[in-house]
């Protein structure tokens, strides 16, 4: 695979607010006043994270740049985005089952959804950045029907703190969901220009849809908060603006299509960074599909999908190895003229 075209600052931003919105489609923990306040640590915290990979980038370097003629540094980027692709999967099939997909078989569901991937992997991370123009619009167009139906059941007193809850555990739980952090650091390398505001603005744009969604789910579903498998979705239950259901098929478009889009962006880094270390290697997006179905067998078999764990390997990509690049291996002097 050729290395990817350059990405517009508003396109980064667009692909990483869109994944993140994934995962807070698919949180089955309860939303409560300790989990956004956490969320809100949460998130400082991976901003300050994203400094080396900001100073290795303002060095006129990038990641992208180290991992050609290398193969453990891509490999090992690689690999976790495969872990992280099969972790959606693991979500995917977790909340579907609780959902009324048109497609009455699961495991056909999760065919046409795998096979919807391949084909967009194939097209290029360009393409991918083009389409989540019209998917985060339609995602916005989501928040505003979810408004627009629980305004009115909207109770202030429900912000309370909850004595199951506490901040530190919200703040890791939410941090271990921060799959974004290694991807952001690939991807600042395909960046033509402004790569921290983008950061920015993609930090403000996560914060704010955890912040609404929290919100929402702590200030309407009140009591029935531990009752609710998958929050977000009890939400656009009990929050319809419309007489009849009418809303769920606009909230399980968004789903499936925040879905294919996150695991294309996986499938299609992870496929372009074993073209890396093995530019002879073929048919790579289909390895890399099959290892992360692969991944996801094994995730949801030992029911590891949303264990605490996942945050060593987002430190070790994001903070560890842009620090070991700065600090290890310096940029070349440019030649002096004579």
């Amino acid at each position: 695979m050729n290395k990817p075209a350059k990405l517009q600052p508003g396109q980064l931003t667009m692909i990483l607010t869109l994944s993140a919105a994934f995962s807070v489609m698919c949180a089955a923990f309860p939303f409560t006043l300790e989990q956004l306040i956490g969320t809100a640590i949460s998130i400082g915290l991976q901003i300050l994270l994203c400094i080396p990979a900001f100073l290795l980038t303002r060095r006129t370097d990038s990641l992208a740049a180290h991992c050609k003629g290398h193969k453990f540094l891509p490999l090992f980027f690689c690999y976790y985005l495969l872990l992280a692709g099969g972790r959606s999967v693991v979500q995917l099939w977790s909340v579907s089952g609780s959902l009324s997909l048109p497609v009455h078989n699961a495991l056909l569901a999760a065919a046409l959804i795998a096979g919807i991937c391949f084909y967009t992997s194939t097209l290029g991370i360009q393409t991918l950045a083009r389409s989540s123009t019209l998917t985060f619009g339609v995602l916005l167009l989501t928040l505003a029907v979810m408004l627009l139906g629980g305004y009115r059941s909207i109770h202030l007193q429900n912000l309370a703190f909850s004595p199951d809850s506490c901040i530190w555990s919200s703040v890791l739980q939410h941090l271990s969901l921060a799959d974004e952090l290694p991807v952001l650091v690939l991807l600042l390398g395909f960046l033509e220009k402004q790569p921290i505001r983008s950061t920015f603005r993609f930090f403000g744009f996560s914060f704010g849809i955890w912040f609404f969604v929290l919100f929402l789910g702590i200030t309407i579903l009140g009591s029935f908060m531990p009752h609710a498998a998958y929050p977000f979705f009890t939400i656009a239950s009990v929050s319809q603006p419309f007489r009849t259901q009418r809303a769920d098929a606009l909230y399980l478009i968004v789903f499936v299509l925040l879905c294919i889009l996150r695991l294309t962006l996986f499938t299609t880094l992870s496929a372009h960074l074993l073209g890396e270390a093995f530019p002879k290697l073929r048919f790579r997006n289909g390895i890399c599909l099959l290892i992360i179905l692969g991944h996801a067998v094994g995730i949801g078999i030992l029911g590891l999908s949303s264990s605490w764990w996942y945050i060593v390997p987002i430190v070790l990509l994001t903070v560890c190895v842009p620090w070991s690049l700065l600090l290890l291996d310096p940029p070349e002097p440019a030649p002096q003229k004579q």
